[in-house]
Formats: structure tokens, C-alpha cells, sequence
């Protein structure tokens, strides 16, 4: 299978997916990690004036990093998803198409 001038194998596109949710598992784990420590952060900081300013200032960063992390895991998850199908597929079809004596 050629794809804007790439040739693909079944084996390509398998390690494709698998690469795919890999970093989807290690995008979910960082996620993890920094809902913990911005958590960890906020108990930690109080609920001072000092601790409402800096949420003020920096809490809606925040929540886009963590929103960011959360949406790009999903979206590599869907590729993997769909080039679990696409090689599926291409298997699928490369059987059909050699013959058989």
C-alpha cells in the first residue's frame, strides 16, 4: 500500500497502531502524573491570599495543560484504532488477492 509517496506493509501499519498506543499510554501516564502534582501543588500552596493569586494567574494554564495531555491521548488512541483497521484491512485484502494453487 502506498500513502502520499510511503510504502506500507501489514507489518508497518501493526507497528504503526502499536507505536500509536504506546505513546497514547505514556500521554495518559504523563496526564496521570500532572493532575497529581498540580493537585499536590494546591494542597500544598494553602488557602492564603498568596495560594488564590497564583491559582488566579496560572490556574487556567493549567487546566489547558491537563485538558492538552488528555485530548492527545484520546487522539492517539483513534489512530491506533484506525491503523489497527487499515492493516487489518490491507491483510485482508493482500490474502485475497495472491493466489492460491
Amino acid at each position: 500500500m502506498e500513502l502520499n509517496g510511503v510504502a506500507y506493509s501489514h507489518g508497518h501499519l501493526h507497528r504503526l497502531s502499536d507505536t500509536a498506543d504506546c505513546m497514547a499510554d505514556d500521554v495518559s501516564a504523563a496526564h496521570i502524573r500532572f493532575e497529581t502534582s498540580s493537585g499536590g501543588a494546591r494542597a500544598a500552596l494553602g488557602d492564603d491570599d498568596y495560594a488564590r493569586m497564583y491559582w488566579q494567574t496560572h490556574g487556567r494554564r493549567m487546566e489547558s495543560i491537563g485538558a492538552g495531555l488528555e485530548l492527545l491521548a484520546t487522539a492517539l488512541r483513534e489512530e491506533a484504532a484506525k491503523l489497527q483497521r487499515a492493516s487489518k484491512t490491507y491483510k485482508a485484502g493482500n490474502d485475497a488477492s495472491t493466489l492460491r494453487t
